[in-house]
């Protein structure tokens, strides 16, 4: 399957943003990543109404967004079904300071939370490490991340948290999801 290569976190927020949708790149990855993980049915579009539930008030989204979303969705589920685990959050650049990054790491995990737990009824029938990383996964949404911006340490540690969130991810996908991960397209029809 050819992947399409999506637009920059901050091309994505813009479309978002200019389409007068109340959510940014994290948060539009978050919730589609808690969807994926915590178990939606991946080959069918039974996402796009909670999505729309999440960001437009149950509206259907513009057309060119529709699209955008929809590819980020398929792209969420190839990295997820990855054997290699290539899921990656969808954060601003590095080039970005580490204040805005962790701001939208905190709303990736708020969202991520929202998506999971939409999808998802038998948390508590999970094995302990599940439930575990979903509160660790509540803990870091609710945190207030103030690193230091030419601090190697907190680059660091903030590199450090997202990869326990994509580790933390792709557990609850092996748990609920991996069994219904199949290619999907990312042509929207």
């Amino acid at each position: 399957m050819n992947s399409a290569v999506l637009p920059s976190f901050e091309k994505i927020s813009q479309a978002l943003e200019g389409a007068e949708l109340f959510t940014n790149a994290a948060e539009t990855h978050g919730v589609l990543s808690g969807f994926v993980c915590g178990g939606i049915a991946l080959d069918d579009k039974s996402w796009q109404p909670l999505f729309n539930d999440v960001v437009n008030e149950g509206m259907a989204l513009p057309q060119p967004i529709k699209k955008l979303v929809a590819d980020i969705y398929a792209e969420v589920v190839k990295q997820c079904a990855d054997d290699g685990l290539g899921f990656n959050l969808l954060l601003p650049d590095d080039e970005k300071p580490l204040d805005e990054r962790a701001e939208a790491m905190a709303q990736w995990a708020q969202s991520f939370l929202v998506g999971f737990g939409m999808v998802q009824q038998a948390l508590n029938q999970a094995s302990e490490d599940v439930q575990e990383v979903i509160r660790d996964i509540r803990d870091i949404s609710q945190l207030s991340l103030d690193f230091e911006q030419e601090d190697e340490e907190s680059e660091i540690a903030f590199a450090e948290i997202v990869e326990y969130l994509r580790v933390s991810a792709m557990l609850c996908f092996n748990t609920f999801s991996r069994n219904m991960a199949t290619p999907i397209s990312n042509t929207l029809h």
